[in-house]
């Protein structure tokens, strides 16, 4: 079928399939750019279901981006705890900034000018710019790739520039006019719920009549991707610091993992000699370890890169804070600072030790 009459079709049988089959998302049927901003922003690498709460906290305490802009890093860090990928809370803080200073707090409307600015890459500066604008342009995000790269049948690996670049040109041309953000959003909704990475339901896709590998083999190996490397497994110890019933955290250096939350203090190191680990991280933060004692079991956690099992020390220190990079808190309270997911896992896994972990219980 000619690319031009393939418009049409595609358009047309997606847009209508759309219309019956998505779902009532908050941040739909609206075009602040404000609000989508946001939203892509949290979605990427984040599934819809874990958003969705974030998206609502996140914009009653910023509202607008005059709000954001304004914003303590430490409080945006802080709504965005949980959702991982800080780089992207930070990013937004930035940009928010920059939107104030150069535009007077109103998102641009072309997808320039939102590439300009901090952590807004193309795919979220095209689905800003065709959803909130109705500008023509494609969102190529993880859904759409795969979208297009069955329909089309591309066979180029998908980290290249070279496939990215055929497969944008492609679902630009598909881009129906007067409905770019019916049809970015729809296309989305395609890739998330029917064109699926290992089971595509190509019996329920509203395409299928236009897809070049529907119903194949082609269709679970599309788009094709290079084996992934695997992670990295490191071994950290971290230094749960107590002195009457508080302990310590440090902010993490940002850029970097996890930069910008507060955690436990830790560093690389095996299980087998932790008291050179704590005495080494506790002399960062002024302290001075009197005692320590390695609480059962050990805390796994996966990020991007890595694959982590940390090994908590509870120790006893005397000793002043020397810096605001490091904070006493209540040991078991409410923390009201950023913390990533690890961090709550720790705090957990301390918690849960109870008394083991008290300096009354420790012994030099």
């Amino acid at each position: 079928m000619a690319l031009k009459s393939l418009r049409g079709t595609f358009a047309r049988r997606l847009l209508a399939w759309y219309e019956r089959e998505r779902r009532e998302l908050p941040w739909r049927g609206q075009s602040d750019p404000y609000r989508i901003w946001i939203s892509e922003a949290m979605l990427q690498q984040t599934v819809v279901a874990t958003v969705i709460p974030y998206y609502h906290r996140f914009l009653a305490r910023f509202p607008t981006v005059n709000s954001l802009a304004e914003a303590d890093e430490s409080e945006v860090l802080r709504l965005w705890s949980g959702l991982g990928y800080y780089s992207r809370a930070r990013s937004l803080k930035r940009a928010a900034m920059e939107v104030v200073s150069r535009f007077g707090g109103a998102l641009p409307a072309e997808e320039a000018a939102l590439r300009a600015l901090p952590g807004v890459g193309p795919y979220t500066a095209a689905a800003i710019a065709a959803i909130a604008f109705g500008r023509v342009a494609f969102a190529l995000d993880g859904n759409a790739a795969r979208v297009m790269a069955r329909v089309s049948g591309e066979e180029g690996f998908i980290d290249e520039a070279k496939t990215r670049g055929a497969l944008h040109a492609f679902g630009l041309a598909l881009v129906p006019p007067g409905r770019s953000g019916d049809f970015a959003q729809a296309v989305m909704e395609l890739g998330a719920r029917v064109c699926v990475p290992r089971a595509p339901k190509c019996h329920l896709c509203p395409v299928a009549g236009v897809c070049v590998v529907r119903g194949t083999e082609d269709a679970k190996r599309l788009p094709r991707k290079r084996p992934r490397r695997a992670k990295r497994n490191v071994s950290w110890v971290c230094v749960a610091a107590e002195r009457a019933g508080r302990l310590v955290l440090e902010r993490r250096a940002s850029p970097g993992l996890l930069g910008g939350t507060w955690a436990l203090p830790s560093a690389e190191g095996g299980p087998d000699a932790p008291e050179e680990v704590a005495r080494t991280a506790l002399a960062l933060a002024g302290l001075k370890l009197e005692a320590l004692v390695t609480l059962p079991g050990h805390v796994r956690h996966v990020f991007t890169h890595l694959e982590v099992s940390a090994t908590v020390v509870a120790a006893a220190v005397k000793g002043s804070l020397r810096s605001d990079r490091h904070r006493w808190v209540a040991r078991g309270g409410e923390v009201e600072l950023p913390l990533a997911s690890f961090t709550r896992k720790l705090l957990a896994h301390v918690a849960a030790h109870g008394n083991e972990g008290a300096s009354s219980r420790l012994t030099p």
